[in-house]
């Protein structure tokens, strides 16, 4: 009963509705999406008909993805607009039977001669003609000399029969099928390539749409087909060509219209059940499609996905679906060395189902091998350099492989309940769907989660054996004159305590406790503001460089660990801890480090293009080194080694083993630069950065950080810099007298919408600490803003701690920009009441 009152209540994509009332609101409703979609692209055959939506009008004709999402928008609204009638649909529906019956008829009689053909004689084997695949000249030549013939004749319909029987034969024949379309005269599939042509595929398909029984044709052929594939699968012992097949099907635009969805359904099913080692190979070919190819592939599947989600909401269509997503989403970004963060059924099942006892000691060792690993790297050779291995960027933005319409209704707590109880289908299992803000909630999710069992057992072991019951919060008094030892020496202390509720000292629960700041000294409570204070602070003081922990490059405005740094390793594993503490508290915090440190942190492998974020400079001049055309060895005259110097005491650090007696030549230079970046990004900083990261996955170890990218694990540490003002003004309060129609109010924003990107993020920078949103955009800021007393010459002050501004009243619009720029132009620490 509930169900139609508030449909965000239930579990999103994980059962059909039980009511019988749902199912019918749902059925009418993908009903209502097939008309639509029918009379934008197909009409209703009136040519006197005057309906807006319908293609027979004479309305714009759209594509059929276009036509799609128009289609869903007008079966949604509250009002829909008239349906127009068919004309004569009974016909219609008659000729498209004819099709179907007479395609049957052949298949059964062809069946029965090759019967009558065998049992006629035992001694005689007559051998069976092998299907001749299709190439798009000859199917091309089929389709002109049917419609040549009806214009000479007159005839408005073409006989379009041997293009029939040919879609027929080869798409009845998956062996046909595979050896289709070849680049060459013979198909000459490997591993790596599959001698497909796209443009040849996509001809084809247009051909097929421009001629309506052609067209017919193939959509039948193709669902018996596909319903045929989820029976007869593929194992590994196929041979490579026959996957081709696979992807001649993708290409079908047809499956961009909702009534043939049932049949892309079964094709998913199909490649889904593929062996990983057969999909592997699919991977690798789609690896090689044009960015415009993976575009339109991506997108269709998405269409599909969202259309379903919004009508049935089927388990296993969406299953089907995303897996084949999940497959075009690690071939869009080969080169990367890591493992990329699909679902890992076993890996998952061990960490969720294990006991906490056996997850804690699992906990430990997983530990000691990120502090090894840390301190380990792969060999030189494995440092990708531009030009020397396989491409560098994703063929296609990883946004496009999130899908809207699930992360605007999917009930991510039943999701991540799925999740770790290991069910047959889960949204956490294939992350890349989930956009940055979505993956951000399943964290806090996980947290909860996590801490909820972690108290359980406390709250028992008090029960039994006596004392206080743990604290619910993280505590941490410290000193502002001594803000950094004092935070090394509460953790620590925190700890301490931590292993007095459970007898564990490798337990680190206690970090994804909520914090809660106190200065020694001061009476202030902290609600958020005490928090958020704290964390501009400690930064601040651990990244200026007189503490001799990072240098800051002016040039590329990004921090770096310092290679000759004495700072201990805690003051590294502080660090770390700070940027876990930082995202379980929703903090954002001004950090300037290089996408690198992100990536370095997920677990992905060194590029010579990282180089080119955290030293430009050297990264030139090594790429002049690749591209000279001189005598190398007696220009640049150097060895595998280099120079350090620090504290004035000089040392040599080998690049190889006997790397100083090993003369930089034309034939090494590539492994010279490949050795100097790895010892740059990777040898020179192991110490620093292994106690960094050591810190970090104290309080953000676990199986939901891999749901992340570097690039969204960057946005929840510093937050986003797409900074939406329209939606930071609708979600101001004001207080002291403002509100929204307050004649300064109004200017006020008006001046802040003509901003530019740059004053807009000193504005933020000035009122918040930060110039940037947080990850679910500025609409998610808690921003106030207060009168400070009547028109005067006082400049605008703030509260960076509780994001909030301080706004004299003036008189004119002129005076409030003017003086709010000087004060976003000047400022720096905190403003004061």
């Amino acid at each position: 009963m509930n169900e139609n009152k508030d449909p965000k209540v239930e579990e999103k994509s994980v059962k059909p509705p039980a009511s019988k009332t749902s199912n019918s609101r749902k059925k009418k409703l993908k009903k209502l999406v097939l008309q639509y979609f029918h009379r934008l692209t197909q009409g209703c055959g009136n040519p006197e008909c005057k309906n807006p939506n319908c293609i027979s009008s004479g309305a714009k004709k759209l594509s059929k993805q276009e036509a799609l999402k128009r289609a869903m928008v007008l079966a949604s609204k509250k009002n829909r607009p008239e349906i127009c009638k068919l004309v004569n649909k009974k016909q219609d529906s008659k000729k498209i039977e004819e099709v179907k019956d007479s395609d049957e008829k052949s298949k059964v009689a062809k069946g029965k001669d090759q019967a009558k053909a065998t049992n006629g004689s035992k001694k005689e084997v007559v051998p069976v003609k092998a299907i001749e695949p299709i190439t798009i000249k000859v199917f091309k030549d089929f389709i002109t000399e049917a419609e040549t013939a009806a214009k000479k004749t007159n005839n408005p319909r073409p006989d379009y029969k041997k293009a029939i029987r040919m879609i027929g034969s080869v798409f009845g024949d998956d062996t046909a099928l595979s050896r289709s379309f070849p680049l060459s005269e013979e198909v000459k599939a490997t591993e790596e390539q599959s001698d497909l042509d796209l443009k040849a595929v996509n001809e084809f398909y247009t051909l097929c749409e421009d001629a309506e029984p052609v067209q017919k044709v193939l959509d039948n052929t193709i669902s018996r087909l596909s319903l045929k594939l989820t029976y007869a699968r593929d194992t590994e012992k196929t041979p490579v060509f026959q996957l081709r097949k696979y992807l001649i099907l993708m290409e079908n635009p047809t499956f961009l219209d909702p009534e043939y969805h049932n049949t892309f359904k079964k094709l998913c099913e199909a490649i889904s059940r593929l062996h990983p080692s057969r999909q592997k190979i699919l991977v690798k070919w789609l690896s090689k499609y044009p960015a415009q190819q993976m575009e339109d592939l991506v997108s269709r599947i998405q269409q599909y996905i969202t259309v379903r989600w919004y009508t049935t909401r089927q388990v296993d269509d969406l299953q089907y679906g995303t897996i084949v997503l999940g497959l075009l989403y690690r071939a869009n970004e080969p080169w990367l060395g890591h493992d990329l963060h699909i679902y890992d059924e076993e890996k998952s099942h061990r960490f969720f189902l294990r006991r906490d006892r056996d997850r804690k000691r699992s906990d430990k060792a997983d530990e000691k091998k990120t502090v090894k690993s840390s301190g380990e790297t792969k060999a030189a050779s494995d440092i990708v350099i531009e030009g020397v291995g396989t491409r560098h960027d994703p063929l296609v933005e990883p946004e496009m492989f999130n899908n809207d319409a699930v992360n605007a209704e999917l009930n991510l707590k039943a999701d991540y309940k799925r999740w770790i109880e290991n069910q047959k289908f889960s949204f956490c299992k294939y992350p890349f769907i989930l956009d940055a803000s979505s993956k951000s909630d399943v964290l806090r999710v996980d947290a909860r989660y996590q801490m909820s069992s972690h108290f359980r057992e406390a709250f028992l072991t008090r029960l039994y054996v006596g004392g206080e019951a743990p604290s619910p919060y993280l505590r941490l008094p410290v000193r502002r004159n001594n803000l950094v030892r004092d935070a090394i020496v509460e953790l620590q202390n925190a700890r301490l305590e931590s292993m007095r509720d459970d007898d564990d000292d490798n337990n680190n629960m206690f970090f994804k406790k909520p914090l809660k700041v106190k200065f020694t000294g001061e009476e202030g409570v902290d609600e958020g503001g005490v928090k958020k204070e704290f964390f501009q602070l400690v930064t601040s003081q651990l990244f200026d460089h007189k503490y001799g922990m990072f240098v800051y490059n002016k040039d590329t405005r990004v921090c770096w660990f310092d290679k000759s740094s004495l700072s201990s390793d805690e003051e590294f594993e502080l660090v770390g801890i700070l940027l876990g503490l930082a995202i379980y508290n929703s903090v954002i915090l001004d950090l300037r480090f290089p996408m690198y440190v992100y990536k370095k942190l997920m677990g992905y492998d060194t590029t010579f293009k990282d180089l080119e974020e955290v030293d430009p400079e050297m990264a030139k001049g090594l790429k002049g080194l690749l591209k000279f055309k001189g005598d190398v060895e007696n220009t640049y005259c150097r060895t595998f080694s280099v120079q350090e110097e620090a504290f004035g005491a000089k040392k040599t650090v080998e690049l190889k083993k006997g790397g100083s007696k090993i003369p930089l030549t034309e034939k090494n230079r590539t492994e010279y630069v490949q050795a100097y970046t790895k010892y740059l990004l990777e040898d020179s900083i192991s110490r620093q950065f292994a106690a960094f990261k050591r810190g970090f996955m104290k309080v953000c170890g676990g199986p939901a950080l891999k749901l992340f990218r570097p690039e969204e694990l960057q946005m929840m540490i510093c937050g986003s810099e797409n900074l939406d003002f329209e939606a930071l003004e609708k979600k101001t309060q004001y207080d002291g007298g403002y509100d929204k129609d307050s004649p300064v109010i109004k200017n006020l924003w008006k001046i802040l919408k003509n901003f530019n990107i740059e004053q807009k993020k000193k504005f933020l920078m000035f009122c918040t600490g930060s110039d940037r949103a947080p990850i679910n955009g500025l609409g998610d800021l808690s921003f106030t803003i207060s009168k400070n007393g009547s028109d005067s010459e006082r400049l605008p002050t703030s509260h960076t701690c509780f994001n909030h501004l301080l706004l004299p009243q003036y008189s004119t619009a002129e005076k409030l920009e003017r003086n709010l720029l000087i004060a976003i132009q000047n400022c720096k620490g905190f403003g004061l009441l």
